[in-house]
């Protein structure tokens, strides 16, 4: 995959790099957030943060992105296209077809498409993680799989392009979206 391909990823940082939680300070950063991150800026890919929270304790994300965009930036929210949008200028994107914005909420999906970016959901790290992840494995098989479909009908009916059950299924969408740009 080339830079070219694909320009930037922006992420909604709630339910993509840290749990989705109403509390900032109660959010915990995901396992798969610093190894995405590195991937990306060894494919030379550039990354943005869409913070929502008043504030977050996660400094050692500054340090692998390359921009940060918060709602008090004076942007309208989600589902409104400014976030993201404005996430990618600051990314010096050419095209905002060629970004692509990764959430865990039907609205910020939304707020992709709105941009015109290309949209990868998180199901399972996403706002619709009402268990949370520690528990995901004392939840029976039949209780993961509806959860699971659940969250994953929510944001393919808010029209994700993809849509994962976390970030460490990202690189596989990322190809396929690096293949179907250049088929065009």
């Amino acid at each position: 995959m080339t830079a070219q391909q694909i320009e930037a990823v922006l992420f909604d940082l709630s339910g993509t790099l840290t749990t989705a939680r109403s509390n900032a300070s109660a959010a915990t950063l995901l396992p798969q957030a610093i190894p995405a991150l590195e991937r990306l800026r060894h494919d030379d890919i550039r990354t943005g943060l869409i913070i929502q929270a008043p504030d977050h304790p996660f400094a050692s994300l500054n340090a692998l992105t390359d921009a940060t965009v918060r709602s008090d930036d004076q942007l309208r929210p989600f589902p409104a296209p400014d976030l993201p949008a404005a996430v990618a200028v600051r990314l010096k994107a050419s095209a905002l077809k060629r970004c692509v914005l990764v959430s865990g909420c039907a609205d910020g999906i939304s707020a992709g498409l709105n941009a015109g970016l290309w949209t990868v959901g998180t199901a399972l790290s996403g706002a619709l993680d009402r268990h949370g992840n520690e528990r995901w494995a004392t939840l029976t098989h039949d209780e993961q799989d509806r959860i699971r479909l659940q969250a994953t009908m929510t944001l393919m009916n808010a029209g994700a392009h993809y849509v994962i059950d976390d970030i460490s299924e990202l690189d596989s969408c990322l190809r396929d979206i690096a293949l179907r740009q250049t088929t065009g």
